[in-house]
């Protein structure tokens, strides 16, 4: 492995979270809840252990998302016409993206609703 493979698996990398941003509608409803919430760390007292929270949750949906957009186009790819073992693949990635954007909502209500109702009193 050389440095200039590894800034070019890095390029590749940056490419893929491009064309995502560019193709897929899911990213702008991902985008304005990440801006909420960054809004929500800017303006309320956010504690260290509550950042990283936050970072961990935030981070893991944007993961799941982009990999669930992959194993989409992967099944599209391979099973263009309609099959039901390639629409339960489908199915279930999104359900992983669900069970973590639960977890992520859950986890920023945890944290900011007390912060929400102790700033307006």
């Amino acid at each position: 492995m050389t440095i200039r493979s590894r800034l070019l698996s890095f390029r590749f990398a940056a490419k893929g979270i491009g064309s995502f941003f560019k193709q897929e509608p899911n990213a702008r409803i991902h985008l304005a809840a990440t801006a909420a919430v960054a809004i929500g760390i800017c303006y309320y007292h956010i504690t260290g252990m509550e950042l990283i929270a936050l970072l961990i949750v935030t981070g893991l949906v944007w993961a799941a998302e982009i990999m669930n957009t992959a194993i989409e186009h992967l099944v599209d790819f391979v099973s263009p016409g309609f099959h039901a073992k390639a629409g339960l693949i489908k199915d279930l990635a999104a359900g992983a993206v669900l069970v973590l954007s639960v977890t992520a909502l859950v986890t920023g209500l945890i944290i900011f609703i007390p912060k929400i109702f102790y700033h307006a009193v």
